[in-house]
């Protein structure tokens, strides 16, 4: 059984939830190994997600973050 789809109300997670959320729910579309990012998608939505690790000057970049984007490829900020 899927795990419940929080799409319509969660735009962002970071740490163990945001691992936690791609791992279990979301699809893997790309990785940027440049840019440390990885793409996903909504299996039940199709909305986008992207995975990054912001804090640059931690080792790995510190903890992951998951921000939805918008149709133009933006994080949401609702």
């Amino acid at each position: 059984m899927q795990p419940p789809c929080a799409c319509d109300h969660v735009f962002f997670l970071d740490g163990n939830e945001a691992d936690a959320y791609a791992d279990e729910h979301l699809i893997e579309d790309a990785v940027d190994d440049v840019n440390w990012t990885v793409a996903y998608h909504c299996p039940l939505t199709s909305r986008k997600w992207l995975r990054d690790s912001p804090s640059g000057a931690l080792q790995g970049g510190g903890p992951p973050r998951l921000r939805q984007l918008d149709e133009h490829g933006l994080p949401l900020t609702r």
